[in-house]
């Protein structure tokens, strides 16, 4: 007897597309990372982004705008110190 399973069964579909090499790498280590498969993270990304709302993706685009929009009180001369500055070597 066979049993039946609580699963709705989706149709599959294959695409080709290209990535960056660097997102590809992180995304076979978060598929390593949390057990998935790389084109199930892909679904739930674009799942999660298709159902966001589109006033608040909006509302984060000005808020990013607005950010870096106004300049620092900073001098031009202190800006191109702070910039040339190796993170790593402090």
């Amino acid at each position: 007897m066979q049993t039946k399973r609580n699963t709705v069964e989706r149709t599959r579909v294959k695409i080709g597309t290209i990535l960056d090499k660097g997102t590809v790498d992180r995304l076979k280590e978060r598929s390593a990372r949390e057990g998935k498969s790389i084109s199930s993270l892909i679904e739930d990304a674009v799942l999660k982004y298709e159902t966001e709302d589109a006033s608040t993706r909006e509302m984060r685009l000005k808020a990013m705008d607005k950010l870096f929009s106004v300049r620092f009180n900073i001098s031009d001369e202190d800006w191109k110190t702070i910039m040339a500055e190796d993170y790593y070597e402090q």
